[in-house]
């Protein structure tokens, strides 16, 4: 549940080009060149960025800490999970875990 680091790239495309994609975009991708050309790459690399985000998901398991007995129980207020670091909003499951003062996302326990 690390934050995505996203990177920028610079790359230079004929004009030609660009005015298709810009096309394709705003058509299928509410006009987002950043999120049409990620479905083109990922697209055609499936199995590449499977085993990618499956590792990055395995390793990502191995560090969550483990979950204090007794301690689920729904959010009452809005928080932030100091494990992920993802909004924790009122009603979702969450617990205690061990190296942890502040209450974390049930998901973020093993």
């Amino acid at each position: 549940m690390e934050k995505e680091n996203n990177k920028r790239l610079t790359v230079n495309l004929e004009e030609y080009v660009i005015q298709v994609a810009e096309e394709k975009a705003r058509a299928n991708f509410k006009g987002s060149l950043d999120y049409y050309i990620n479905w083109l790459i990922c697209r055609d690399n499936k199995s590449k960025i499977h085993k990618y985000v499956r590792k990055r998901d395995e390793d990502l398991e191995k560090k969550k800490p483990k979950l204090i007995p007794n301690s689920l129980k729904a959010a009452m207020f809005n928080n932030t999970c100091d494990f992920c670091k993802e909004p924790i909003y009122q009603g979702e499951e969450i617990c205690k875990a061990e190296g942890y003062d502040n209450y974390i996302h049930k998901k973020c326990c093993k």
